[in-house]
């Protein structure tokens, strides 16, 4: 039984101090409540939570809480947090830039694409170019022969392929396509990095064709002054979720953008509809584990009409167990042997189907074969 008042405790036999104190930050935040407690923080608890806020890429909660709660003890270090929040905000400015451009471009060359997460997400749920900056920009490749097309434009943009062994072989493409979903650009001048995702599911070698449809109901947007394609609501927070669940949830900035999203959309988004998305795309498992995160840390309430199906379910209390491991793991714990092993079993049990199952299994074995194999060509 996913029992909620159960994994409350197991979150709180995971969760260290700071981590604890980081969540009531981020409830006073989204929540509107001023003052969260109005916790007296010196300058070792600061540390542990910056690092915390960093870790989990959601500084700005942070950062709000000292502006709304300044504290005199902690002046140099929050001079310096409002620096780097001043450089996330310039850093996400000259991310749109630089994906207005790119979109502009593919427009013009009727390169078919759709945008996912990135700048687009962060103004749809926050307007604040501080809240949200993204690592890096994503584009979904569409049609599964335009890579070079999209090589092509890349390069024109003043861009550098970092797997630019993969355009010296076909061979060596369809290995890489195969085992990963991404190839990797990178334009200095802009300090721009995007991943373009070749194809639009992880671990897909045996299911590929499953997903064969996946782009068949993409909707033109109007941003920022011009069009660009994007999944509709139901499949976005599908996609959300299923992206979070692959990395068992481990950031908490995945799960306030999944919350947010669902909060924007809710009314407008079908929940009957966004179901069916998530089944006829095996993703089901995800979505019902994100809720049950966004009910076991933020007390958000599980849809009616789903929240037996999730309560009554053992995998997913063991999968939310897991998950809530991965969240108190400190930076750089995730790649020691143990939490690796565990999340290969976790993905195993997120995955329904045996193909899917074996799917996982047979990606990590090709990601470690063109590691092998690039390697040798460099």
């Amino acid at each position: 039984m996913a029992d909620p008042a159960m994994l409350r405790q197991e979150r709180n036999k995971y969760f260290p101090a700071q981590l604890k104190d980081l969540l009531d930050i981020i409830e006073s935040g989204i929540s509107g409540i001023a003052e969260a407690g109005s916790k007296n923080i010196n300058r070792d608890e600061y540390a542990k939570l910056a690092a915390l806020s960093a870790q989990h890429k959601i500084e700005y909660y942070l950062f709000n809480y000292f502006q709304l709660n300044p504290s005199p003890v902690l002046a140099g270090e929050l001079k310096q947090l409002r620096e780097k929040m001043t450089g996330q905000a310039v850093k996400s400015l000259q991310q749109l830039s630089e994906l207005l451009a790119l979109c502009k471009n593919f427009n013009q060359k009727g390169i078919p694409y759709a945008v996912i997460k990135g700048p687009h997400l962060a103004r749809m749920l926050y307007g604040n170019a501080s809240v949200k900056v993204s690592v890096d920009l994503d584009i979904m490749m569409v049609n599964p022969g335009d890579l070079a097309a999209f090589h092509q434009a890349f390069m024109q943009a003043d861009y550098v392929c970092m797997e630019q062994h993969l355009m010296t072989g076909t061979w060596k493409q369809r290995l890489f396509v195969s085992a990963k979903r991404e190839v990797h650009y990178f334009n200095r001048k802009a300090g721009c990095t995007v991943d373009l995702h070749v194809k639009p599911l992880a671990n897909t070698v045996l299911t590929a064709g499953h997903y064969r449809d996946f782009f068949a109901d993409i909707v033109q947007e109007e941003f920022e002054g011009i069009t660009i394609p994007v999944l509709p609501s139901e499949k976005y927070f599908v996609y959300l979720c299923y992206h979070a669940a692959c990395h068992q949830l481990s950031r908490l900035a995945w799960l306030l953008d999944i919350l947010n999203f669902y909060r924007k959309k809710k009314d407008g988004m079908e929940l009957d509809k966004m179901l069916a998305t998530a089944r006829s795309l095996n993703m089901e498992r995800s979505v019902y584990l994100a809720f049950m995160m966004l009910n076991v840390l933020f007390e958000v309430q599980i849809p009616g009409s789903i929240k037996s199906s999730i309560e009554s379910s053992g995998l997913l209390r063991k999968l939310a167990i897991n998950c809530l491991r991965a969240i108190s793991l400190e930076r750089g714990e995730d790649l020691k042997l143990k939490p690796r092993f565990d999340r290969m079993v976790y993905l195993v049990r997120l995955n329904k189907g045996l193909a899917s199952k074996a799917d996982v299994l047979l990606s990590m074995v090709m990601r470690q074969r063109v590691g092998v194999v690039f390697r040798r060509n460099k």
